[in-house]
């Protein structure tokens, strides 16, 4: 078993991989009274369209969220939530864009709560009844969805910010899209995404390591797996441009909000692979619109907004910045915003303190086992590893990086929703 060390946080993430290629990383943290375990499944909504050998498929928006849901049935009269229950642990699921994960904490009787969770995800429970039954349930989940007035301001924002990328549609799916859904299409993408080789787990808490090993090579050394089909994600390159410039939906919100996305090439941005320019990206929007810059000091003292949220998102060809403001005066914010990211500063003191900041997180941030778990997994996503040497690199990156960053950001495309109460209140 590899021993991955952390610099600088004092901390070991264990690493086994298994001979089927099932990679299980593990975090004892003696002072955690639960245990974290999670299972998941490097497939997610956006990958609907792919290739195995000499064949195409393409299967129906919302599969991946579908057969999260479906999985939790083990036979006829037996779902995964009853056998947790009786264990008096704790068990979810969920769906992103890019991958799928299956949750369990529990405090004791770890052996049997790590090999069931092991068994009813890779374990196929298929029937044309089963898949019927289902439909229903997942087309008012996805309903739900779309009456939450956030969920449709953020829909609408996507729509209009991707031309291609499939994140322009909901994770489940349509109700259109719902109702094709076949037992073939589950049993197509749980056939070619749910093997071993294409999943890892991660396990955090207080667990002793070398047991924990041991449970898997015991579970795996008594199951067959078909040779790993390699499938092939077949996804269009994103364009820069954006697909609408504005847009306004009235829905049931008390205070207008202002959703709008920068949508940057990151053709400019060579010299930089992506860990460091979410790094980077995440220094200089902290440093113009965080809670301690003059621009949000001079928002919120006017009374111009309630609060600033912003993400950095950084993909296949190009770096997405969305904010997320409640203001009476969404327009004059957009337009502020505009202003400040043509103007963006990043002063070398500011700079040096904000990565000081960050080392100091890396440091401090293996001080929960959820956490832990869930940064682990973030970890493998991206970068099919854990990067162990965060602290390395938050204290190489330079100043002059940041300008850098600022430098070459000469052009980008732009969409806003606003959405508005359907009355005045």
């Amino acid at each position: 078993m590899k021993e991955i060390k952390i610099k600088g946080a004092g901390e070991t993430v264990f690493e086994h991989t298994l001979k089927n290629g099932f990679r299980v990383y593990i975090w004892k943290y003696n002072l955690s009274e639960e245990v974290s375990l999670s299972l998941t499944v490097k497939y997610g909504s956006v990958h609907t369209k792919f290739k195995v050998g000499g064949q195409t498929y393409e299967v129906p928006k919302g599969i991946a969220h579908f057969l999260e849901h479906i999985k939790f049935n083990e036979t006829k009269d037996m779902t995964a939530h009853d056998y947790y229950n009786k264990l008096g642990s704790y068990v979810n699921a969920y769906t992103t864009y890019d991958h799928t994960s299956y949750e369990v904490v529990c405090n004791e009787n770890i052996k049997d709560n790590l090999n069931h969770l092991l068994y009813f995800v890779l374990n196929p429970f298929f029937t044309k009844r089963l898949i019927q039954k289902e439909k229903p349930i997942i087309i008012e989940e996805a309903k739900m969805v779309l009456n939450n007035p956030y969920n449709i301001g953020y829909d609408t924002l996507q729509k209009n910010l991707y031309i291609e990328n499939n994140k322009k549609y909901l994770v489940t799916g349509m109700p259109e899209d719902i109702k094709s859904i076949t037992i073939e299409d589950a049993q197509n993408v749980f056939r070619n995404f749910y093997h071993p080789k294409n999943m890892f787990l991660t396990i955090t808490g207080n667990v002793n390591p070398y047991e924990i090993e041991k449970i898997v090579d015991e579970y795996f050394n008594n199951q067959k797996f078909d040779k790993y089909s390699n499938p092939e994600i077949i996804c269009k390159k994103e364009l820069n441009e954006v697909v609408k410039k504005h847009d306004e939906v009235k829905t049931n919100v008390t205070k207008e909000k202002l959703l709008k996305s920068y949508k940057i090439s990151k053709k400019s941005y060579k010299v930089f692979d992506d860990l460091h320019l979410r790094i980077l990206f995440n220094i200089i929007m902290d440093l113009n619109f965080g809670t301690t810059s003059e621009f949000n000091d001079y928002v919120i003292s006017n009374n111009l907004v309630d609060e600033i949220y912003y993400m950095v998102s950084v993909e296949e060809e190009q770096i997405i910045i969305t904010f997320e403001i409640s203001s009476s005066y969404p327009i004059e914010i957009s337009k502020k915003l505009d202003e400040q990211m043509n103007e963006l500063n990043c002063l070398t003191e500011d700079f040096e303190r904000k990565k000081k900041v960050l080392i100091a997180s890396t440091i401090l941030g293996y001080e929960d086992a959820t956490d832990v778990n869930i940064d682990i997994r973030n970890s493998i996503i991206k970068y099919d590893k854990i990067i162990a040497n965060m602290k390395d690199i938050f204290s190489e990156i330079t100043f002059k990086d940041g300008e850098k960053i600022i430098e070459l950001l000469k052009k980008y495309q732009t969409t806003e929703v606003i959405l508005k109460p359907n009355s005045k209140m």
